[in-house]
Formats: structure tokens, sequence, C-alpha cells
């Protein structure tokens, strides 16, 4: 069974504005303290939010793209959800205690939307595959919902509470793993799915030249924001030849693969952005810096090339470039911690790693 065809259509786009927004908001929860190190709570928050909005968003996306509604009713849908969203956004703190209620209760609010729109498509067609889908996904999202409620009630410890809440967020999130075979019997439209994907990535990267303006003042261009900015610009690159090249966008498929492993790639852009911004802005500890900077490069660039060898065009044994890519990478990383305490010379290994890697991708796609 085949999911309409569509386009990526303004009401989507505009949608997703504000969600760019969001996940910008969410960035500062990634302060650096006095120590000039970043928490592990601040990046266990940071970790947790992306889930909430990329979640969010998930469910949103994949109602948009495998039913394919256009009507007055899933417009004021949108509206509506967009607003929530936007209070979503503003109630994010570095307190998450303070705003929890406000948090939580708008994620239990735009749980129930979406649950709403999935069970009105329910109601509304005779396709038992379709209805078999759209009821699991309403109920968990209905659970989800009953558990955020119930999260800002005062009852117990916080800790409790916003365990449960969490625990509630990380089911939903994943649960369409669990429920693999019902989405492929109804394969997603891939090609729609895809581009909103990047499209929504491209947004974040334009939120990425704004961490970089934020390092410059009008009368002092430092050579670190010169070279803070290329970065960006290859991480793009590399990101758009995977995107444009090294995925088949005619699949049929349930794209699970490309959308959960997009969970780590706005992880590792968001955390990569904020440590490049830090370091050149000099808050931050070299040291402590460049291994955080490795795990956010394995976040980003490995969800990356796993789409690309998940939905290759041709088939292709990828297994020497992913040994050899590793082999590149723990090189990168000794030659950073030789570079770390100069910052023009660790940056330019940086950009030179990223063009050598973008390099070795396009080879691999030919």
């Amino acid at each position: 069974m085949q999911a309409l065809k569509k386009e990526v259509s303004e009401f989507e786009l505009f949608y997703d504005l504000i969600f760019a927004y969001a996940v910008s908001r969410i960035a500062s929860i990634l302060f650096v303290g006095v120590d000039q190190v970043l928490s592990f709570k601040s990046l266990g928050e940071f970790l947790m939010l992306t889930l909430v909005f990329w979640t969010i968003w998930t469910y949103q996306t994949v109602s948009a793209n495998r039913f394919s509604i256009k009507n007055k009713t899933s417009a004021l849908f949108l509206f509506f959800d967009m607003f929530w969203v936007i209070i979503l956004a503003q109630s994010i703190n570095v307190d998450f205690e303070k705003t929890h209620f406000t948090f939580a209760g708008a994620t239990s609010i735009l749980f129930f939307s979406i649950a709403l729109q999935y069970y009105l498509k329910m109601r509304s067609t005779e396709d038992s595959v379709v209805k078999k889908l759209c009821s699991q996904l309403a109920i968990v999202l209905c659970a989800s919902g009953v558990i955020g409620f119930i999260t800002i009630v005062p009852w117990g410890a916080y800790s409790v509470r916003f365990s449960m809440y969490a625990l509630a967020i990380f089911i939903t999130a994943f649960f369409p793993i669990v429920m693999k075979k019902a989405l492929e019997d109804f394969p997603t439209n891939f090609g729609h799915l895809t581009e909103r994907y990047s499209l929504f990535t491209l947004l974040l990267f334009g939120e990425a030249v704004i961490a970089v303006a934020n390092t410059i003042i009008f009368n002092e261009i430092s050579i670190g924001s010169v070279l803070f900015f290329l970065l960006v610009v290859v991480m793009f690159l590399f990101y758009n030849a995977v995107y444009k090249s090294g995925i088949d966008r005619e699949k049929a498929t349930a794209g699970l693969v490309l959308i959960h492993s997009h969970y780590f790639i706005f992880v590792g852009l968001g955390v990569s952005i904020v440590l490049y911004e830090n370091y050149v802005e000099g808050g931050i500890k070299p040291l402590f810096f460049t291994l955080c900077l490795a795990a956010s490069l394995i976040f980003f660039l490995g969800g990356t090339i796993v789409n690309m060898i998940i939905y290759t065009k041709n088939k292709h044994n990828y297994l020497p470039f992913i040994s050899k890519s590793v082999l590149y990478f723990v090189a990168w990383i000794v030659v950073s911690l030789l570079l770390q305490d100069f910052m023009a010379p660790f940056l330019i290994v940086n950009i030179v790693f990223l063009l050598f890697l973008l390099y070795k991708v396009k080879q691999e796609l030919k």
C-alpha cells in the first residue's frame, strides 16, 4: 500500500519555523559554568528537551506524510499546535523544575491534539491497515499525555515525577520501532519525508549561522569567527551531499532509521555548535571541549552516514569505508588533543578533517 504523493507545503514549513526557534532556545540550557565546562545536568536536560520537541514534531510530520490531508480542519489543528509549541518553547528554563507545570502541561495538550488527529483519520477510513496504525499511535500519545498531566500535580518528590515524565517521553519517542510491522504495511512517502527532515535540518543550520554571528563584533572580526563559519558551511555540505546523492528517495520503507537517526543528528549539530561558539569566545576548557566535540560529531556524522548506508541508491559494500572512517576519526582526535590550546590551528584541522571525510563520502557515492 502506497502513501499519497505530496510535496512539502508552505503550511508545514510555517509550522517548522517555531520548532527551529524552540530547538535554538534549548541551546540556552547548555551554558558554560565558571569552571569552563558544561555540567552533566545541563547536557541531560538538553538531551531530554530535544527529545520532547523532536517527538512532537515527528508525530505531526508522520501524520502529514502518511495521510496528506489538506482541509480547514488540518490547518486549524496545525495553528493550534503551533501556539502550544510557542508556550512550550517559552517555558524552557535552566531551572527545569520551575517551569515543569507549564512545560509538561503543554506537552500533554500537544500529545492529545495529535492523538485526536490520528483518531479522526481512523474514523474516516475503511482501510484496516490505516485504522490499526492510527489507533496504536493515538493510544500511545494519549497514554503519554495522561502521564504528563499526572506529573504536574504536586505529589511526592519532583525527581520521581520528572522520572515518570521522562520515561513517558522516551517510550512515546521510540514506540514506533515496536510497531514496525504496522508501519511497513503502510509505507511512508519517503520522498516527502526526506525532504521534510532535510529542510528542518537546514533551519537548524540557519540557527548555527546565528551562533557564528554572536561571536562577531562589528568592528572586530576574529580569525576564530571566520573559521567557525567555515566549519558550519562544511558540516552543511556534508549533510547536503548525503541527502542529495546518498539517499534513494523512491524507496518503499517505514523510514524508521531516517526518523530516529535525525534525533542524534539534531543533538550532535546543536551540541557541537554550542561548543564551537564557546571555544571561539574562550569560555571553555580546551580538553573538555575536544572530548565533548568528539562525542557530538559522532552523533552528527554517524547519524548522517547511517542514512547513506541504509537508504543507499545502489547496492554497495560500505564496510571498508566505515572501518577507514573510524581510523580517520581516531587520528583527528589525537591531532586535536595536541592542538587544543591553539585555536586557529585546531579549527583548521577540524575543517580539513570534515572536508576530507566529505571527499571520501562523495567517492563512495560515485
